[in-house]
């Protein structure tokens, strides 16, 4: 980790958490256009770069976990969805932490959903002139491995099965970063979820959401558990979500044949994949996930191992989110 201190007065407005190796090694390039700015409106700022997986959230950890009372953290992420995940993970004292992000990843969910520029020289001037307050649902998954309880926060999704094996294949695939480099890195999701789609096993699964309704899924692909529209890089899987309401929506696919899978990928770009029987819709605040083998679990599109049992709940309004 690396720091600069720009700061006025030796305070730091601004936090900013710099994944130089986003957008396929161009983020230190892309922090250098948004220094450039701050430099030249006079804002305070101070920078800290990751060097390696878990630094974000040791990064994001150290600076919020000591705020006393009347003291205020402004957190700025410089990276993808990924990257904003990992800096969620160490955020302590939530209610004392202003949180943004500017999207230099490939996928950009959060951003697409919440209206952020794609330019970051646009998005760091929107920020600084007229960012407001908007509280953020903040979503948590747990299991159990090796008889210890493993929690994780999600911004954007949680899914498991099919959804988490493209994400798994995504991470290891070096055609993602050819692609991104010449801006086609959605091209990955979709060739790689075409492929699986022909390959991926069902499972009998089954659902209990707010304790009290069950669902029995004979032959479940995938569970996705969402606070916003969009993952995978703009598949609008849950049109009706909502970050502020205290809910996550789920988009089922159970029963759908294999062959139609091609068919109904494409229509999930504009959130018309309800259309198709197999695929439907819940709306939940607590789910409880058991299926009848170990599956890939995600959220906000990093894995995190293959399992039988998740809970998944999601806390109303925990961050303050500034755009």
């Amino acid at each position: 980790m690396h720091c600069v201190n720009q700061a006025a007065g030796g305070e730091a407005l601004l936090h900013f958490m710099v994944n130089p190796a986003s957008h396929s090694g161009r983020g230190m390039h892309l922090w250098k256009q948004i220094e450039q700015i701050l430099l030249e409106k006079g804002t305070a700022y101070e920078v800290h770069f990751s060097q390696k997986a878990g630094d974000m959230g040791e990064i994001a950890r150290k600076l919020t976990e000591n705020l006393t009372e009347g003291q205020e953290c402004s957190l700025v992420v410089l990276g993808g969805d990924g990257t904003v995940n990992e800096a969620l993970q160490g955020i302590c004292n939530f209610e004392r932490v202003r949180f943004s992000s500017i999207p230099t990843g490939s996928g950009n969910d959060l951003a697409r959903d919440m209206g952020i520029e794609k330019n970051v020289q646009k998005a760091i001037a929107s920020l600084l002139e007229k960012g407001k307050e908007r509280p953020m649902d903040v979503g948590y998954v747990s299991w159990e491995e090796n008889g210890k309880i493993k929690e994780r926060r999600f911004i954007v999704s949680c899914g498991i099965g099919y959804d988490a094996a493209v994400c798994e294949e995504v991470q290891n695939s070096s055609m993602k970063g050819i692609l991104n480099k010449i801006g086609l890195g959605k091209i990955t999701y979709l060739g790689i979820g075409v492929k699986n789609m022909l390959t991926s096993r069902y499972t009998k699964t089954t659902l209990l959401m707010d304790g009290s309704r069950k669902r029995v899924l004979d032959r479940m692909l995938f569970v996705a558990m969402m606070s916003h529209r969009f993952e995978g890089g703009g598949f609008n899987f849950c049109p009706q979500a909502d970050h502020q309401d205290g809910k996550l929506d789920l988009c089922v696919v159970d029963g759908l044949p294999h062959w139609k899978f091609p068919i109904v990928i494409p229509f999930a770009l504009k959130g018309q994949h309800y259309r198709f029987n197999g695929v439907s819709s819940e709306i939940a605040s607590r789910i409880e996930i058991e299926t009848s083998y170990p599956l890939c679990l995600h959220t906000d599109g990093e894995v995190w191992g293959n399992h039988q049992k998740i809970t998944v709940w999601v806390e109303k309004q925990q961050l303050r989110f500034i755009c």
